[in-house]
């Protein structure tokens, strides 16, 4: 606690206004202590950590400022949800998850204090201009936070061991920070809609099973990359950033036996949030169907297991249904766009949406890869990927869509591409963007076929 001599503090509502308004607080109370020299750094951190209470703790929080003798600033924000912040270590390309990296760039120390009677104080301590001096790691170690996932007693009584088979980690990581769009969006637009809000205890359960899932999977990931059972999911040259991983990951997650309620809010308020999306009632995109495959098979085993029932593995994101006309949740309408140069093209050309759909095809590249060109349109344009490089692909358009980085566009490449039969056939690619109306995506696949098609069978050797 604030023990100093000079101390201010104010409480807060749990709404998106409430940062600028801890923001306001912090700077008249520094400008009357004469010491607005310790105010960017300090304005930064405290955004970061309201933030993050507003969008995940869902309980008014109180920020305290005290000046202490040696002239450093300890700013202490208290709210009642007692699940403790945690590193997400999400890629670069990231829209979110950055904010305890941030605190700790910009702090001297930080940390984070449980209340015994429920709830959590966050902690930050400047003494003037910005630290820059402390990495990830040293953030952790003052936070205090032990990802290890065998901490508690597996034999408790209380406590439970959920296994989630055969998870597809490539798929998971793209699916996680795309979830954590999704649900940031939702926070926002129930603070602007209260009368259309979910219960605040709902998001807070989300948060709980959110974070026991995707410890669990960076836990088992880091093991399998320290046993050397990590590989490259796409061919050699392919300029994506997916991290090296196993085709599967068996993890295992020890949880206490009452949570099933979290998996089930998580389900939830994904579906909420999915249907505002394809509404375009949220900035965020709606998920492609594999990604909501993954985290409704997930929640889907949290809750079944918890109940008594033996897991059961993920089939991966190669069924058939993925493929199929339509094949898109809630209903995201079609982009408008004008398909009939591609269709009349005398060259090797796709044109999907941003769901990932087929909208326009030439017929030369329909008929070399065994199509007819009006069963492909409409579509996903899963139906021409390989198997094995199908779950790279929707976590790499997954990431796209995300945090719009694009690593792929406008750079030959040498791919295979599914035939008709099952075989495939070695192509060369040139993916662009098109013109498109406000807010949808169209791209646009030259594709030249090179080879004769090939046994399927032989995907795994790609």
């Amino acid at each position: 606690m604030i023990t100093q001599a000079r101390v201010a503090s104010e409480p807060f509502p749990p709404e998106p206004a409430s940062v600028p308004a801890a923001r306001r607080f912090l700077r008249a109370f520094l400008d009357g202590a004469d010491r607005a020299d310790l105010f960017d750094a300090a304005e930064l951190a405290l955004s970061e950590i309201a933030t993050n209470s507003v969008l995940h703790a869902h309980t008014p929080f109180h920020v305290s400022a005290g000046l202490r003798d040696d002239g450093s600033l300890r700013v202490e924000v208290l709210d009642r949800n007692s699940q403790l912040p945690a590193q997400r270590q999400y890629t670069d390309t990231a829209t979110t998850g950055r904010g305890m990296g941030l605190v700790s760039a910009l702090a001297d120390d930080c940390g984070v204090d449980p209340l015994e009677d429920g709830g959590k104080i966050v902690w930050f301590v400047v003494r003037g201009g910005v630290a820059g001096d402390t990495d990830e790691d040293a953030l952790l170690a003052a936070w205090d936070i032990d990802l290890d996932l065998d901490i508690e007693d597996a034999d408790d009584p209380a406590r439970s061991e959920v296994v989630l088979l055969a998870l597809p980690p490539t798929l998971w990581l793209a699916a996680r920070e795309h979830h954590d769009a999704l649900l940031r969006e939702l926070a926002l637009h129930a603070a602007a809609h209260p009368d259309q809000a979910p219960p605040a205890h709902r998001f807070a359960q989300a948060d709980l099973a959110r974070g026991l899932i995707s410890t669990g999977v960076l836990a088992s990931l880091g093991q399998a990359q320290a046993d050397a059972q990590a590989h490259r999911t796409l061919p050699p040259g392919h300029p994506s950033p997916l991290p090296d991983t196993p085709t599967h990951l068996d993890v295992r997650i020890n949880v206490e036996a009452d949570v099933a309620g979290a998996f089930a809010a998580l389900q939830d308020l994904l579906d909420t949030a999915e249907r505002l999306a394809a509404n375009g009632r949220l900035l965020a995109r709606p998920g492609l169907p594999e990604v909501v495959a993954v985290r409704d098979w997930a929640c889907e085993q949290a809750i079944a297991q918890l109940s008594g029932v033996a897991p059961a593995p993920f089939h991966g994101a190669h069924d058939e249904r993925f493929t199929a006309r339509d094949a898109y949740p809630n209903g995201a309408p079609a982009v408008d766009w004008d398909a009939s140069e591609i269709a009349a093209s005398s060259r090797g050309a796709v044109a999907a949406d941003d769901a990932n759909r087929i909208i326009a095809i030439s017929r030369p590249l329909a008929k070399a890869l065994g199509w007819d060109a009006d069963d492909l349109v409409g579509r996903r344009i899963v139906a021409l990927i390989p198997a094995s490089l199908r779950e790279a692909h929707v976590a790499g358009f997954t990431r796209h869509l995300t945090t719009g980085q694009a690593h792929a566009l406008g750079v030959p490449l040498r791919l295979p591409v599914l035939r008709a039969d099952g075989t495939t056939v070695e192509c060369d690619f040139l993916v662009e963007q098109a013109a498109a109306p406000a807010g949808r995506r169209v791209y646009v696949a030259w594709i030249e076929p090179l080879t004769a098609g090939r046994n399927a069978q032989d995907d795994h050797t790609l």
